[in-house]
């Protein structure tokens, strides 16, 4: 306990020591499990947009397929949604 008053030449306790890199990569973990799908599905958006842009370019009748398939995306993952979350009673 002299390390509190004085000088000492025993280390501080290990409760008292400065977080480290383990402590910053389980943080950074814990906050990018949550954050990927979404910033998964910011950037999918995004592609799918470039691309209906780009089809659009070449012929109005070719932007109809990526926006498409953007729908069935949609529609697939609320299908998915829907069966994941049944209420209790059905």
């Amino acid at each position: 306990m002299g390390f509190y008053y004085g000088r000492s030449d025993e280390p501080p306790p290990a409760a008292d020591r400065p977080p480290g890199c383990f402590d910053v990569i389980v943080v950074m973990r814990a906050v990018f499990s949550v954050l990927f799908w979404p910033i998964l599905a910011l950037f999918l958006v995004i592609l799918v947009l470039g691309a209906a842009f780009w089809a659009f370019t070449v012929h109005p009748a070719l932007a109809l397929l990526p926006l498409g398939a953007g729908a069935l995306g949609v529609w697939l993952f609320a299908r998915w949604e829907q069966h994941r979350l049944r209420p209790p009673d059905a």
